[in-house]
């Protein structure tokens, strides 16, 4: 059971990748890269769902009773992830609604669900938008200095992005955040929620009325709030990790360079934003402060190594809960261990049995799934969210029969084209052949290409009548493929899809 969840954890990363990839294919290069981790040991939202009060009341708790609540409900922590999610998903990026997101009119998106260190659980987003300009159509038109282009880019990025504090410098940010502290009444911006903007004003040509100067007043608590959340949870401090297996610098590549202005690099076309904190990654204000916790917003609009980044990204999103040095290292400790064991008296046959279930354990020990994550799959809470939904392509299996009409004796082509999956129906054993749905179509979908019919066709289930005159067609059709009898007009005579399992598809 132990090994069964591992590679159940394995094969749920290859399916995200495979269709994170399926997206870039269908959508394009994705334009941002959202990471936000909710603070759950603080916000008053989760420590509402762990507490047993039925009446919400922000109250803060102490450090220590905040953790215990936290420890003790595990559940709550996976729904206070899920509703911040679909906040995020419904109100920053407008899905749904009839406002456009903070970064645009989005098209499509796919976020992962992670567990870090203290098994708590965070987000990695990626991000396509409406009208968005590939990244090779971006710099050809980029290069120009003095093209309206480039500014209206810059503009759009600055606006939504930026690597600094909005008031200052981080000593004056640092000097502010001390002082606030030594008032009774301050209350740490991450324990409290954001405060809804008052009303605007409707005229014009206001010259000043109490609306625009509540505003205001407003708009100036907003920035001193988001550079309190940035100095509390965004400001990257080196510590073992950073230099740990091996590293000579800091992992995660802090200090970053700095900028003045956004400027474009005449050579790649790729641009550099603006930046003036070297151990902060961007961010979205307007994001930081809805959330109130630590984010991270990439910009994958310019550059000429967008594949690599994608790349990278999609291995991050969906990178393993174990490392491969980390998983050797386990067996060897596991066999270092059992040194006695492997030069005992015991027959082979048990050693290695022995050897292997303490390996599988010690690996499960390292790997296993926190209390919050555990809620979230027992909840029925998706491990992922995506604006889209996937279809399986059995590929390979369709290859194969394609190269077997070809085929020759000398080809190493497995000519056994008629593999299937044997299935139980209604007490009954039946055949289910994946190919066959690719293969015979509807004739009014005969010109329709593979990749749409895969995308656009769904199964249905026949009547008794209609299924026992089918099935009686499938037979004489696989018969006649046996005896190589010429079936191409018997296969366009057919108006439904031939597959065993009684199932039809239809456009």
């Amino acid at each position: 059971m132990l090994e069964s969840t591992w590679k159940a954890q394995s094969q749920i990363k290859k399916f995200m990748r495979n269709e994170i990839w399926s997206m870039i294919s269908f959508m394009g290069a994705p334009s941002w890269f959202i990471t936000f981790s909710p603070a759950d040991n603080r916000h008053p939202i989760h420590l509402y769902f762990a507490d047993t009060k039925e009446r919400f009341s922000p109250t803060i708790h102490s450090l220590d009773e905040c953790y215990q609540l936290i420890a003790n409900n595990p559940v709550a922590g996976a729904q206070f992830f899920h509703f911040m999610v679909e906040t995020f998903i419904e109100h920053v990026l407008g899905v749904g609604k009839h406002h456009r997101g903070v970064y645009g009119n989005t098209s499509a998106y796919y976020g992962t669900v992670e567990q870090q260190g203290r098994l708590t659980l965070h987000l990695h987003l990626l991000l396509w938008i409406k009208g968005a300009l590939t990244p090779q159509e971006i710099r050809d038109q980029i290069m120009d200095p003095n093209s309206e282009f480039q500014q209206k880019m810059v503009e759009y990025l600055e606006s939504v992005h930026q690597g600094e504090f909005l008031m200052g410098s981080i000593e004056e940010i640092r000097h502010n955040v001390d002082a606030a502290e030594q008032n009774k009444n301050y209350q740490p911006p991450t324990h409290t929620l954001p405060d809804p903007p008052p009303p605007s004003c409707k005229v014009k040509a206001c010259t000043g009325c109490f609306l625009c100067w509540s505003l205001g007043i407003w708009w100036h608590k907003f920035k001193y709030t988001v550079d309190d959340l940035l100095w509390r949870s965004n400001i990257h401090e080196c510590g073992k990790r950073c230099f740990a297996d091996g590293y000579d610098s800091c992992k995660s590549r802090f200090p970053r360079e700095l900028f003045e202005t956004t400027t474009v690099d005449q050579e790649t076309g790729a641009l550099k934003m603006k930046k003036g904190e070297a151990h902060m990654n961007t961010i979205t204000p307007i994001l930081t402060y809805l959330l109130h916790c630590n984010t991270d917003v990439t910009s994958l609009l310019s550059g000429t190594a967008v594949k690599a980044v994608v790349a990278y990204v999609m291995e991050y999103v969906t990178k393993p809960g174990l490392k491969t040095y980390s998983i050797f290292d386990t067996i060897q400790s596991v066999f270092d261990r059992n040194s006695e064991l492997i030069g005992g008296d015991q027959k082979r046959c048990e050693k290695a049995r022995s050897l292997l279930t303490k390996v599988v354990n010690a690996l499960t020990a390292k790997i296993e799934i926190g209390g919050p994550m555990a809620s979230l799959y027992l909840l029925k809470h998706s491990d992922h969210y995506t604006s889209h939904k996937f279809k399986k392509f059995y590929w390979r299996s369709y290859v194969q029969v394609v190269r077997s009409v070809w085929a020759t004796e000398d080809d190493d082509i497995d000519k056994d084209t008629d593999k299937v999956v044997i299935g139980k129906k209604d007490d009954e054993y039946v055949a289910i052949s994946a190919v066959d749905d690719y293969i015979y179509r509807p004739e009014e979908c005969e010109s329709m290409s593979l990749y749409n019919w895969i995308r656009l066709a769904t199964k249905h289930k026949l009547r008794k009548k209609k299924a026992s005159q089918l099935m009686m067609k499938i037979l004489m059709l696989r018969l006649m493929k046996r005896m190589k009898l010429n079936t191409s007009s018997k296969k366009r005579s057919l108006t439904i899809p031939i597959n065993v399992n009684l199932n039809t598809q239809k456009k």
